[in-house]
């Protein structure tokens, strides 16, 4: 009994302490708010999902909630206030909207903290365009991108906890609680993405992706279609309004969708973009316009290879195979005013190109219709997401390990939300010194952390190591890319030159790098498929390569600069025979990585073509030390100066934490188990001596002719007498 209570104590004990870590949990996604931190974390899972299609008030709330919620990543407006277009529809559509017809709602997501708007580095972000829909009958395509969306958002917001410039630097009180308040936050994100299958790699990916691009989504361009689901726009196929291969210019920018996308695009320049549709199931690209039947673009073997590689990493499941991928002129049908074709050509094939002339709604300036020669270079490929324009909803996935194509989770919705993000990876190639002698560093890119000067990017990226190491192993990644043509590292002492050079996003010059630096010894191959070139990587995306560096020639209180460089998909300016017209590649995606003389600016986006691409440098600190095993994190966000290399991180801390709880739980099972069967023994044992009392007596009392305890013949085993 003694025993029972104890572990009774035991059981109640342990079941206070998850009562209060789950309300450590739970209770930051309440109502809850701190002032002094002024952040909200926003739970945007708190169960699996199964995916349903939503519909536009939902597309409306959530847009308006994450505009509030996450001003440091979001901005929102429609093309009413942004253009001045009028909507489409009468009083009685999208009533939500408070007005005659249905607005176009815009949403632009960059890390505004990281890289401010007007700043030189925001005007320097490659940039994505997803369309949900211009056929309001076809469903799959505002979901898919708005899941995708939320994912970005949760994972970017978890990622950026805690904020550095709240990391404590002296007595100040109410630093440190906010310090402690952001920890506890960024162990609960954590902790629940992990249970939904987005692990440590992947938050961390879709935190840099949303953190180095500039994504602008339009869920419903056709808003007027979507809100009655029907195909058009009051009669008019939004994908017959665009002015390339159409003769007539009063038959071109009739519909809001059409103007909508077509201001959204002069604003911008986009490498790549996607517009989804339904009906069948294929990723097209150009051409598609019949003046080009039977003929290849001038970019199609880019375009062919990236249509690869968001077929396999869509993927497929039982009963659907993944997306077949080609030109749309064969697998889909020619159009003539197609968005695709305009988006790739419009600026630099004029034959094809007239400048429309409407007469609805009042009438479209034509000059808005006349393009220079940088707008429309883009890779806008048509995605076909399901033979039903409306899919049954048991098709369309859950969000349980959403960033994998191979579980009984993938459906429609499941399968475009991995193929949107795959556009954000390969929008632009990018470097990543990942580890030293095994030791990998605690953060990559962080959101919400200024990327302007080069100091921000030398906190991140530093390490102390030993002076006396002699070699150092560096490993590095190279993602953003299909194949990876060559990768070199380079190391050397840091200068005022060098200082003067790098910065955390530019480019630098590698004439100049090659000047002051060494080169690594490679270790291994410097060229391989990319991550994603094959199908779903496992874990993050990138491919990893490794280099030794000789530091024997360094000394106490040497900074040491390692930067890696890569050469990418050289083979994309690569032409079939039957190009037509007969010009090199045109899209802004190829040029920006093989051809170093592009260069391209409106308003506020430049795109400066290269053929090598830097990593963020990454900082050795030469300190003295006579282990030759000593390599330590100096400036990460979870752990002081001076710790040594097995002290854990705050990731490290989760998991033992998750680990302790799990092994704790086990043991108490285990425990109360064994309880159960020490008593049982107890109550055995004492109805085994009353029994045996019981012979005693009636031996005693002439009853029985065999005495207890004595070994008898016939086969009874030794007992004592009690």
């Amino acid at each position: 009994m003694i025993l029972f209570i104890g572990i009774s104590k035991w059981v109640w004990c342990l079941f206070l302490v998850q009562c209060w870590s789950q309300h450590v949990r739970s209770s930051p996604f309440g109502k809850r708010r701190y002032p002094s931190v002024r952040y909200r974390w926003i739970k945007e899972v708190t169960t699996i999902q199964e995916y349903e299609l939503w519909d536009s008030h939902q597309i409306k709330e959530e847009l308006e909630r994450w505009a509030s919620h996450y001003p440091q990543f979001v901005r929102l407006t429609t093309s009413q206030d942004a253009y001045g277009l009028p909507t489409a529809g009468r009083a009685e559509d999208c009533p939500f909207d408070e007005g005659d017809g249905c607005k176009n709602y815009i949403l632009t997501v960059q890390d505004f903290e990281a890289y401010p708007e007007g700043s030189e580095a925001s005007r320097h972000l490659p940039e994505v365009l997803w369309s949900g829909e211009l056929h309001g009958d076809e469903r799959v395509g505002p979901t898919a991108v708005l899941e995708a969306t939320s994912l970005l958002l949760s994972a970017a917001a978890c990622e950026a906890l805690p904020r550095r410039n709240l990391m404590p630097d002296g007595d100040d009180e109410e630093i440190q609680k906010a310090w402690e308040r952001e920890q506890q936050l960024a162990d609960t994100c954590r902790t629940e993405l992990r249970q939904f299958g987005i692990e440590d790699q992947h938050r961390k990916w879709l935190a840099r992706l949303l953190s180095t691009r500039r994504l602008v989504v339009v869920p419903t361009a056709n808003a007027l279609g979507y809100y009655r689901s029907q195909r058009t726009e009051n009669g008019v196929d939004a994908n017959r309004d665009f002015p390339f291969d159409l003769t007539d210019p009063k038959q071109c920018m009739t519909t809001i969708a059409g103007r909508t996308l077509n201001e959204v695009f002069r604003e911008h320049l986009f490498q790549l973009s996607l517009t989804f549709h339904g009906g069948t199931e294929v990723v097209s690209y150009e051409w598609g316009a019949p003046s080009y039947e039977g003929f290849a673009s001038p970019d199609d073997i880019a375009q062919s290879a990236i249509g690869g590689a968001y077929s396999r990493f869509a993927g497929g499941w039982s009963t659907t195979k993944p997306y077949i991928y080609g030109n749309m002129n064969e697998l889909v049908y020619p159009v003539r005013g197609g968005m695709e074709d305009w988006a790739y050509a419009g600026s630099w094939d004029p034959d094809r190109v007239i400048a429309c002339e409407p007469d609805s709604f009042g009438g479209y300036p034509k000059e808005k219709t006349i393009y220079n020669n940088s707008t429309l270079r883009v890779f806008n490929m048509l995605i076909e997401t399901s033979h039903k324009k409306i899919p049954h909803k048991s098709t369309l996935g859950t969000s349980m390990d959403v960033m994998r194509s191979d579980t009984e989770a993938n459906g429609h919705v499941s399968r475009n939300i991995r193929l949107a993000l795959l556009s954000l990876e390969l929008v632009q190639p990018y470097l990543s010194v990942s580890s030293i002698n095994g030791y990998s560093f605690t953060d990559d890119i962080v959101p919400q952390y200024p990327q302007e000067d080069l100091y921000s990017c030398k906190v991140t990226k530093a390490l102390n190591v030993s002076s006396a190491l002699t070699e150092l192993t560096i490993q590095w990644t190279v993602g953003g890319a299909l194949h990876i043509d060559d990768t070199q590292l380079w190391y050397g002492k840091w200068d005022d030159a060098l200082m003067n050079e790098l910065s955390c996003w530019s480019q630098p010059s590698a004439e100049m790098l090659k000047d002051v630096l060494t080169k690594a010894s490679p270790i291994g191959t410097t060229s391989s498929k990319g991550g994603f070139a094959s199908g779903s990587p496992v874990g993050g995306a990138g491919a990893t390569f490794s280099a030794l560096i000789d530091t024997s020639s360094f000394e106490v209180g040497d900074e040491i600069i390692v930067i890696a460089l890569a050469e990418v998909d050289k083979g994309w300016k690569d032409q079939p025979k039957n190009t037509k017209p007969q010009v090199p590649p045109q899209s802004h995606i190829v040029n920006a990585r093989t051809n170093p003389e592009w260069y391209h600016e409106v308003d506020g986006s430049v795109i400066q073509g290269r053929i090598q691409w830097f990593s963020t440098p990454a900082t050795l600190h030469v300190v003295s030390s006579s282990s030759s095993e000593s390599v330590v994190e100096t400036q990460s966000r979870y752990k002081p100066s001076n710790v040594s290399p097995t002290s854990s991180s705050a990731e490290t801390h989760e998991r033992k934490g998750e680990a302790f709880v799990k092994i704790t739980t086990l043991l108490t099972v285990l425990a109360f188990f064994g309880a159960i069967l020490l008593m049982g023994q107890i109550i055995l044992k004492r109805r085994f001596r009353i029994a045996k009392r019981n012979r005693v007596l009636q031996y005693v009392d002439g009853e029985s002719v065999e005495l207890p305890g004595i070994s008898q013949k016939n086969g009874y085993a030794d007992q004592e007498i009690l």
